[in-house]
């Protein structure tokens, strides 16, 4: 797992991609901050960041995900992933951890905004960590998904395409098909729906409390994405032989 996370960070850092995606979401957190918390409410809330961020990030995410195994297989390098002396469950391990160090990176980059106003706004340490938690683990679970749909894919851009439609979707589905008062018919629909990663679920994260519910079921849905993932790449090597 080590050696796998090793190669990913250096690959992020060889190419260009993890500097594209650390400056861009930088750069577009800091104009989010700008605008809404300075301009608009002058306000040291990182729930006021991270929510505006939300859209870019899924926009931003396939950048991370989209070469993790895809890329591997355009290359025909995936088959030592299948002939390597470890579990497949590591090699994705590794991938997905590495993916969330750029996260990790980019959002630790943004806690240094608050103190832009700290003088003018009330910066409470706790509930900075908390909201920057609770969008961590919501991250999490999005690269996970990308993860899977990497492992699905034959090449880098149908993963990108097919991961940033399936993120659209779910800004789609937080926003616009979940808060609509459906019919009886598309109520279980709905219900279904709900299920799915949002920041619907980051009440308690932006009032400064960590709960553990919400915790544990970021946790487990990136655990079952991950679980997916390992059947796919399982099903490969079974294939390849």
């Amino acid at each position: 797992m080590i050696a796998v996370f090793r190669r990913e960070m250096l690959s992020y850092f060889s190419t260009p991609v993890g500097y594209i995606f650390l400056m861009m979401y930088t750069g577009l957190a800091g104009v989010v901050y700008v605008f809404i918390n300075i301009g608009r409410e002058m306000s040291a809330s990182m729930n006021l960041l991270y929510s505006g961020m939300q859209l870019p990030f899924l926009l931003l995410a396939p950048l991370l995900t989209m070469r993790l195994f895809a890329e591997e297989k355009r290359m025909r390098t995936d088959q030592l992933l299948f002939t390597a002396p470890v579990p497949v469950s590591r090699v994705v391990a590794g991938k997905l951890v590495a993916a969330c160090v750029m996260l990790a990176l980019s959002m630790g980059l943004t806690l240094f905004y608050p103190l832009l106003i700290s003088r003018w706004a009330q910066v409470s340490p706790t509930q900075i960590f908390s909201v920057w938690l609770g969008y961590y683990l919501l991250g999490v679970s999005l690269l996970a998904l990308g993860t899977f749909i990497s492992a699905l894919c034959v090449n880098q851009v149908s993963a990108a395409v097919f991961t940033l439609g399936v993120n659209v979707f779910l800004y789609l589905n937080e926003h616009y098909i979940l808060p609509q008062q459906g019919s009886a018919a598309l109520r279980p629909v709905q219900a279904v729906l709900s299920w799915l990663p949002s920041a619907a679920r980051l009440g308690d994260f932006s009032n400064g409390v960590i709960s553990l519910a919400d915790t544990v079921y970021f946790l487990a849905a990136a655990g079952l994405m991950m679980f997916l993932t390992c059947r796919v790449l399982e099903r490969g090597r079974f294939v390849k032989r």
